[in-house]
């Protein structure tokens, strides 16, 4: 059983004006129960809440217990932000996936980087890929009853004894039954699957997709994404991939998409960006990707970068074109680096911008993507362009290669400042972020 101080929810702030300012709640105020059940979560609170007439119990910060009854709209919001959306602990992985990115981490690294997290609450919340092998039954009956839809499912293989292997887990074996249960009590899902050469790639690809195809509108979408091994993984569970690999499996995919379209109208399927890079093939079209539903999985964030460089294409630049050189330094990783160089072309940024491309000397020349640089590797990357050129105004950094002020490898936003001695700037990966650094 929770004790006092450490039941319910945290409240870290309250939207002035709220139904929850008016009622008394305070950050620092613990809200444990909603009409006498317990909170487990934020999704608890939301789903109890949502009822016209409500019972509050809470612990206010001299930890003395309150009782608030509310009278509201079943749609009024109580106007709250919780310190965090988990209530009772974070569910983690029980799997020992042979792809698994976290096992290949070294010491030493940001701490909230080895919590290999796989609960369906957060699934619901933030769209986290979850594996569903640590469900029991009472999350289950919570499934049917809070009906948390869309979940998104990391299911790699419909092939029982295959995805078994590939998660090291026996448990594993059902995910396809999984999914049709999901389906059976109202849930839709996204799924990932983690491409292994030679291992659930090829014809075994196909079957998982007919599999999939077959539970209907229940599977909203499906992203393929290589495997990525980093320079401290000894042992590869498969073959790199190359070009001539990726180039096979996106004509597979694309043209399953293609035939889903005629009966969906979408095209379900979609590749990772980083297989076209790897492909060395042209990209699809922005509406290739429909809705974007896997845009946060790597699908179809070149398109939308491209799409947006057209469009600010030909604005007016504020800035002084009459530079001999570029005073703002652009990084970014091995992968994008083509990319964000032709947008500084497009938008005539050229005098204003130089990209620097980071190559991954912590993780190996396999990791290519930026989200994935380390603050040692960026820093030392500037400095050594500082001395091969001259001295920058400023640096631009994307926003998700820093979490909460911090690289990979724990170096601060603020440590870089002070490594380069240089202006450093977080910024959104877009190229709106471009034209706005003419003004850092």
């Amino acid at each position: 059983m929770l004790t006092t101080t450490n039941a319910g929810g945290l409240v870290r702030a309250v939207y002035p004006g709220s139904l929850g300012e008016y009622i008394g709640i305070r950050p620092g105020d613990r809200i444990l129960s909603v009409n006498g059940r317990t909170l487990r979560d934020e999704i608890d609170f939301r789903f109890y809440s949502a009822e016209d007439n409500i019972t509050l119990e809470l612990l206010n910060t001299d930890l003395k217990r309150m009782i608030l009854e509310i009278e509201k709209e079943p749609d009024d919001s109580i106007g709250i932000v919780f310190e965090d959306p988990i209530f009772d602990g974070i569910r983690t992985c029980v799997n020992n996936c042979s792809f698994c990115f976290i096992s290949q981490l070294p010491s030493g690294m940001r701490k909230s980087l080895y919590l290999r997290d796989d609960d369906y609450r957060l699934s619901f919340l933030f769209g986290n890929f979850i594996s569903l092998t640590n469900l029991e039954e009472e999350d289950w009956h919570r499934l049917n009853e809070q009906k948390l839809s869309p979940l998104r499912v990391s299911l790699h293989t419909s092939d029982p004894e295959t995805r078994a292997i590939l998660m090291g887990n026996p448990k594993a074996s059902t995910g396809l039954e999984d999914l049709k249960r999901l389906k059976d009590i109202g849930i839709s899902t996204h799924i990932q699957i983690v491409l292994l050469r030679g291992i659930n790639d090829g014809d075994q690809l196909l079957s998982t997709l007919d599999d999939l195809e077959s539970l209907g509108d229940s599977i909203l979408s499906v992203g393929i994404v290589p495997a990525v091994y980093t320079k401290h993984r000894l042992m590869l569970p498969s073959p790199k991939v190359d070009p001539q690999w990726a180039q096979d499996t996106i004509s597979m995919i694309e043209n399953y998409g293609k035939k889903v379209y005629k009966k969906r109208g979408v095209h379900w399927v979609y590749a990772a960006d980083e297989l076209y890079f790897v492909a060395g093939v042209e990209f699809p079209e922005h509406d290739f990707y429909d809705d974007f539903p896997q845009f946060e999985n790597g699908i179809g964030m070149v398109a939308d970068f491209r799409l947006r460089v057209q469009e600010l294409r030909g604005n007016e630049v504020v800035g002084r074109r009459d530079r001999e050189r570029p005073k703002v330094l652009a990084v970014t990783g091995v992968m994008a680096y083509p990319e964000i160089v032709s947008a500084v072309r497009c938008l005539g940024l050229e005098r204003q911008i130089s990209v620097l491309e980071v190559e991954n000397h912590f993780f190996g020349d396999t990791v290519t993507c930026a989200g994935l640089l380390t603050g040692i590797d960026i820093s030392c990357a500037i400095l050594d362009c500082k001395t091969r050129n001259h001295e920058y105004e400023g640096v631009l950094i994307p926003s998700f290669a820093v979490f909460e002020g911090k690289f990979l490898d724990d170096l601060t936003v603020d440590d870089l400042r002070e490594i380069v001695a240089l202006p450093v700037r977080i910024v959104d990966p877009s190229p709106d972020s471009l034209l706005e650094s003419v003004s850092f």
